[in-house]
Formats: structure tokens, sequence, C-alpha cells
């Protein structure tokens, strides 16, 4: 009996073992032949995700292609606190290799959370010094940080991005889709821990790469325009200023500068009001600066000649109900006369001669009442009322540059429209955008937009200009060894408050142009409400004229006919210069896989770059660069470099 129970308990065992063997293989071959794919599909959408990440955006660069700026790679650190295996004196090394206070490490380390950020925007150096902590528990993520490597210079060109990576104001905002490039995508296994994990320890280099912006800045002019203008807002307590250094024969910009500064390394320190570009989103009365049109206009219809005498009325003259005043109590002069001393009443009644409409035509030919196109953001188009709703003394305020607003930008593109012969120049401030492949998306080349007057107007009005500076208001703008062609002014602010203008609130300006025989820089500098010592546009405005163009005539290779420099031999000029390592250096980008761009570079900034490189340098000729070999983006095989110079304005 027992022997028989025995083995009925082994063929049960048997059976159950066989039974539950027969279901486990088809529950396995339903799980495999008939929910496999749904179920592979199911583990990958558990086990593995897609992580968007954004290209490296591309970097901005000046004319010389010296970085304003670049992204670096950095990482984001975090912690697991429940994976947390750490010893106070980990913490305090955690603390100090984070650059981050001991208390908010260990707040953190020890938080309810399942997971924390330590700090975002680690540099790689200072994670590496995590990393051999060795703490369970820390991790980071790989991330990105834009960085302007000249701080505050040319910000208010630049720009700056938000957290998320988009660009909020200036190039970085205009051109934000080509710098960002197109997005790249990376798929990654996840653990039980929803820790993500790749091939490797390191994520490695991403493919993508956003485009470079090539701006027509000169870094170096830039720089002294910051510094001068800040200068003089300070000296005369003023509230803001602005400065554009323009090339009048291909209306590229050097030198765009604004008053307060911002550094967008901390745009976040400041705010809206100091983030603004005055330069194109403000505009302003620009008084007797806008008389060099008058006088452009005038001579062009025929209205008055250089030499006509014109009665200015012992400085006192009556329109309607109002008043005209001069400066000084001037009887007959000579138009030429007129604008040299900048007599309101002789420009009053040459205006009156012009006539409203012809004036108006005049202003909107120049520029004025219209965006320049520059590409930049906020700009405004000025106002410039319709001439059927001017009085008789509307006609006479314009005339003298009241009762009309104009930005710096157009009003220093109408001064280099008379200091190239006559033309209006479509603005620039980019020169090229170039893909990460090469690929030029964009490449804006000198543009005529139509011609204001003739060769020969123009060089009657920049003779009177020139008598300005030699003999009349604008004394202080004089530069040894070069002739000067420029116009004074000091405008009444609009009192928006009370209407009418201010008693005491003035901008002070002066906009010209040197060399005033060949002119190669047309500059403008308007001082906001200067509140100690003088106002006038000449002692304001004229001083730093003067200092911004000393610099920028040599950095774009113009020097006095008798500096011996001018016609030295290229190959013994002496360059000074600071190693690129010590002057933020060259953009890697613009150098690394051959040659940088020379093309339309000065002989001078151009022989420092190619020095600055260790290259040997042949040169034909002189004045700007009109070809080189190699060419862009070519390698240099032996460090030879070929540039060919010519007197191309």
């Amino acid at each position: 009996m027992i022997g028989r129970a025995v083995r009925l308990r082994i063929a049960l065992t048997m059976a159950g073992f066989a039974v539950a063997f027969v279901g486990l293989g088809l529950r396995a071959s339903q799980l495999t032949l008939i929910d496999g794919d749904a179920l592979s599909s199911r583990a990958r959408r558990q086990q593995t995700r897609t992580l968007a990440l954004a290209p490296r955006r591309g970097s901005i660069v000046d004319r010389a292609g010296e970085a304003l700026a670049l992204t670096r790679e950095t990482v984001d650190v975090f912690v697991r606190p429940r994976e947390v295996r750490a010893g106070a004196r980990d913490v305090e090394r955690l603390a100090s290799a984070l650059g981050v206070p001991v208390r908010l490490v260990a707040e953190r380390m020890t938080s309810e959370s399942s997971f924390v950020w330590l700090k975002r925007r680690v540099p790689l150096q200072d994670w590496a010094r995590v990393r051999a902590l060795d703490i369970d528990g820390v991790g980071r993520e790989r991330a990105r940080e834009r960085v302007y490597p000249r701080g505050a210079l040319a910000g208010h060109v630049v720009g700056f991005i938000g957290i998320d990576g988009q660009g909020l104001e200036g190039i970085e905002r205009r051109f934000d889709r080509d710098l960002r490039g197109e997005m790249d995508a990376l798929s990654v296994e996840r653990d039980a821990r929803g820790r993500h994990r790749v091939l490797g320890e390191e994520w490695g280099p991403l493919s993508r790469v956003g485009a470079r912006v090539e701006l027509t800045i000169d870094a170096g002019i830039q720089h002294v325009a910051e510094t001068e203008l800040e200068n003089a807002v300070t000296e005369f307590g003023a509230s803001a200023g602005s400065a554009i250094v323009m090339d009048p024969s291909t209306g590229e910009i050097l030198a765009m500068a604004n008053v307060p500064r911002f550094d967008p390394n901390f745009f976040r320190a400041s705010g809206p009001d100091r983030w603004r570009n005055r330069a194109v989103t403000d505009v302003y009365e620009p008084g007797s600066t806008l008389k060099a049109v008058l006088a452009a206009a005038a001579l062009r219809n025929g209205s008055v000649l250089p030499n006509e005498m014109i009665d200015c009325e012992g400085g006192r003259f009556r329109i309607g109900r109002r008043l005209i005043h001069d400066h000084h109590k001037y009887d007959l002069l000579s138009f030429s006369d007129v604008i040299a001393n900048s007599s309101n009443i002789g420009c009053a009644k040459v205006g009156s001669r012009l006539g409203a409409e012809r004036l108006e035509a005049a202003f909107h030919d120049f520029g004025f009442g219209v965006r320049t196109g520059v590409g930049l953001p906020g700009e405004v188009a000025g106002l410039i009322r319709p001439a059927k709703s001017w009085a008789p003394i509307d006609l006479a305020t314009a005339s003298f540059g009241q009762g009309v607003a104009v930005s710096p930008l157009q009003l220093v593109r109408a001064f280099a429209a008379i200091a190239n012969g006559g033309q209006v120049m479509r603005p620039t401030i980019v020169r090229r955008v170039v893909a990460a492949d090469g690929r030029v998306l964009l490449h804006n080349e000198p543009k005529v937009e139509r011609r204001v007057i003739e060769t020969d107007v123009a060089s009657d009005v920049t003779e009177m200009l020139v008598r300005v500076v030699e003999e009349g208001t604008g004394k202080q703008a004089r530069l040894a060894g070069f002739s000067v062609a420029g116009k004074t002014g000091t405008s009444q602010k609009v009192d928006t408050s009370q209407g009418g203008y201010h008693d005491t609130d003035r901008v002070s300006s002066f906009v010209g142009f040197v060399p005033a025989d060949d002119p190669a820089l047309a500059i403008l500098v308007m001082v906001d409400t200067p509140t100690r010592g003088s106002t006038y546009g000449g002692v304001v405005a004229g001083p730093v004229f003067r200092h911004i163009a000393e610099h920028a005539l040599g950095r774009v290779g113009v020097f006095p006919r008798e500096d011996p420099m001018f016609d030295r031999p290229a190959d013994v000029v002496p360059v000074a210069f600071r190693p690129a390592a010590e002057s933020g250096g060259i953009d890697p980008e613009a150098v690394s896989g051959g040659t940088p761009r020379f093309l339309g570079m000065a002989m001078r900034p151009a022989l420092v770059r190619a020095q600055a490189l260790g290259w040997r340098v042949q040169v034909r000729g002189t004045g700007y660069v009109v070809s080189q070999s190699p060419m862009p983006g070519h390698p240099v095989p032996d460090g030879a470099l070929e540039l060919t110079f010519a007197r191309n304005r």
C-alpha cells in the first residue's frame, strides 16, 4: 500500500510539472511569437529615450575674426540624495570644487527629492575635480554656456541669449535661427533608477554646429569709440550717448557704441534701458548737424550759391509770432559762412527759398523717415511730418534741424553720402553668415541705394564743412595731419510732460568725415543731456570725434602724407600687438582648417593678424586686401600667405 501511494504521488507530481512546463511553453510561445513585437516595442519605450539636443551655437566674430560671442562646453551637476554615501568631509570638498556654500550642498544632498541640481553650467575643469571625489549619487548632464570673451565690448550690437538658448537682443536675436543651427537627437538607455546611459562613459562631441556670423565691426575701433564716449558722458554728467564709425564708400559700420554699457555675460544685472541699442532704437532732433543736408539740397536745387550773401538780421528774425535767434549777432554772411558759423536765421531764409516740399523730399532722399535696413532689432524710422502740414515756422525750424526726429545711424549715413560724392549706401553691420560646412548663407556686398546729389555739390558742401572745423564751431574736432569736414549740433530736447522745449536740456553732437579730401571714415558722436560744463556740440562731442578718428585712421591704414609710415615697405612696418591669448584671441572656428578671411582689411591690421598667427607674408601693393592666397578656409601648407592690396576706395 505504501509503495503504491508513493508511486501515485510521484506520478501526480510529474504530471503537475509536465502541465506547468507545457503552460510555460505555451506562454513563452505567446510572448515570443504572438506578442513579441508589441512587447519589444514597449520595452524600448521604457528603456530608451530620444533626447533633443541643440547644436553648439555658432560664434559671432568681428571683421578680423576676433570672437565676440562663443559657446563652451559645460556640465550641469546633480545629486540623487537617496544614493548618497558621503561624510561631512566629502560635502566640504564637493562644495569647494563647485564653488558653492557648504550649507547649500548639505541641504541638497539630504533633500527628500529623488533628484536635485547642485549647480548648473559648471566648467569642465571644475567637473573634473568633482568626479575625482567619486561620491555616490553625484552625476552630471552635459550642457553648454554662451560666453562673451570681450565682456561689454559691442554688447548692444552682439546682444545675448536667454536660459533656453534663444536670442533675445542684438545679433543674437536677429540671426538666432542661423546661429542655432539644426536640432540633433541622441538615443540613450535608461536604467531602473532613471539614469541615462550611452555607449562609453562620455557622450562625445556633438555633430552639428550653428553658423558663424561675421560682423563689419572692428573690435579695436569699437573699444576706442566706447571708451572715449564713456569718458565724455562721465565728464559732462550726461545721461547717455552714442557713437558710430562708418566706411562711407561701402556703408560698413566699423563701430557702434552706446553708453550706458552692459556686459552680456551678466545681462540680468542691468535692464532693458541699458540693453537697447540707442544708435538705432532712439531718435532725437539733430539740430544744426542737419544744416549739412539743407546745404546739399539748396545747392542742388539752385536755391543758393556758396558765396551768396545772406542777411542774418543782427541775430533776431521774426516769423509770424515766433522769434528765431542766433548765438551771435550776425549781419551779412555768405552761405558758406552761414554754415561755418551755424546761423539759424541764415538757414531759415535759405530753407524758405527751397520750400517745404523740396526740403521734405531731400530729407527722404537722404534716408530720414524710413528704416535703414541695417538688420538690427528695434530699429525705428524716425519722424518727418508731411510738408503739407508745415506752417512757415515749421519750415524754418526744420531748416536748422528742429521739429524732425532722426536716429544716429540715419544721420551718419547722410554724412557718408556727402563724403562719398553723393550716394546713399545701405548700412551693413553683418558681412557674412557662414554655415559650419562652409556654405555662405548671407554675404552683404556694398549696395548703392540711390544718388542724392552730384559730385560737384558734394564737393561744395564738403568745403563748407571743412570751414566749420577750421574756422567755425567745430575747431575742437581738428586732427593733426588731416583735413576734417564736419558739423556741430546743440539741439533743445522736447519737453514731453509740458510740451515745447526744455530750457536747459540739450543734445550735443558732432558728425563729420576724415580725411575730407579722400574720406575713409564717417563718424557721429551724440551726447544726451550734458549737465556739467558746456553743452555746445563742438565742445562736448568734437573732442570725442577727434580721439576716435586718431585711432581709427591707423586701424584702416590711413596715415598723414608726411608720415614716413605711409609709404614704408610692408616688410619693415613695425608691428605692435598683444599675443592672441592675451587679446581674447582669434576665433578657433575662423582659423582651424585653413586661413581666415583677410579680404577688405587694411594693410596694418592684416599684417598684424598674419604675423600673430606666425605666417610669412608676401605683400603686393598698398591699401586694402583685394585678394589672398590661399583663399579663406583653405589650408596654409607651408605657412606662407600672399596678400594683394589696392587703394580701392
